[in-house]
């Protein structure tokens, strides 16, 4: 492919990225939620354990409130305690985190608020776009930027459904099993771009020996030189993250492209390098 295409290419596809601290992608609201934020952050979890029950047995989760406060603001250490002798099972793993209820900080009322706005949020954003934004974020790195302000940006993200049976019945949340879990894309470009930091490729959900774990300890590993950095494997968020122009990034890609590739295509070499040449008209004028 001629240079000069190639950077044209790559040119698009980065503009198609939103690398600003406005994308949830890289700075998603994981410390600091207030009120309106259509989040729910799961606290005193382990995400393998949520990624096992969720994804490779395909069960519904529940929320289980927490403490929290009057107004409805989350509040740490409102979380209830651990069992004194809790049960452990082989693998090492306590007894409330194999369950099937997502914890949380929120009071009853105000975590219902929140699973009622997501729940609302996700169907009307479906049905205008066509493309479901709910997700489930497992696994954090806290990065610094060039402020050094410090941000949280999602490692893996689960495609979610939120549902229930009746105004009556408490929210679930499934697995949306026609997407794939997938890697932050956005933060790799991001990494890569900026910081010279080539992320690890998420392994593929669907290959024996699937370990999530391992794979947030290569990320750990590939930003262990960077001051301040920190892989935080357990947290957890659910809320909402677009890839609305990721897939034409992806698309963009000439990789994806077989035979002569994007940049081979006359039309395509046309209109970023030497012009399109005028045809003679194959339909008669009368």
């Amino acid at each position: 492919m001629d240079d000069g295409i190639r950077a044209h290419l790559e040119k698009a596809r980065l503009d198609l990225l939103d690398l600003s601290a406005r994308n949830r992608l890289l700075n998603a609201p994981l410390l600091a939620a207030p009120k309106s934020t259509r989040t729910v952050r799961v606290r005193d979890e382990v995400a393998s354990e949520v990624y096992r029950l969720l994804v490779t047995e395909s069960k519904a989760l529940s929320f289980a409130p927490g403490g929290g406060s009057s107004d409805g603001e989350e509040v740490e250490g409102s979380l209830p305690q651990p069992e004194e002798n809790e049960a452990v099972d082989e693998r090492g793993v306590a007894a409330r985190h194999r369950d099937a209820k997502l914890q949380t900080s929120l009071t009853s009322e105000a975590l219902q608020k929140r699973l009622l706005h997501l729940f609302y949020d996700a169907r009307a954003f479906a049905e205008e776009q066509g493309v479901n934004i709910l997700f489930l974020a497992t696994g954090f790195l806290k990065w610094v930027d060039a402020a050094k302000t410090e941000r949280y940006a999602p490692l893996a993200l689960i495609p979610v459904n939120l549902h229930r049976s009746s105004a009556a019945s408490r929210f679930q949340l499934r697995w949306r099993q026609e997407e794939s879990p997938d890697g932050n894309l956005t933060l790799a470009a991001k990494l890569e771009t900026e910081f010279q930091i080539k992320l690890p490729e998420f392994p593929d959900p669907e290959a024996d020996g699937f370990d999530l774990n391992a794979y947030f300890e290569a990320v750990a590993e590939a930003v262990r030189p960077m001051a301040g950095w920190q892989v935080l494997p357990n947290e957890i968020l659910l809320g909402f993250f677009s890839f609305a122009k990721f897939l034409m990034y992806r698309d963009l890609d000439p990789a994806n492209w077989p035979g002569r590739g994007l940049g081979g295509h006359p039309l395509v070499s046309g209109l970023l390098a030497g012009g399109i040449a005028a045809q003679a008209l194959r339909i008669p004028e009368d």
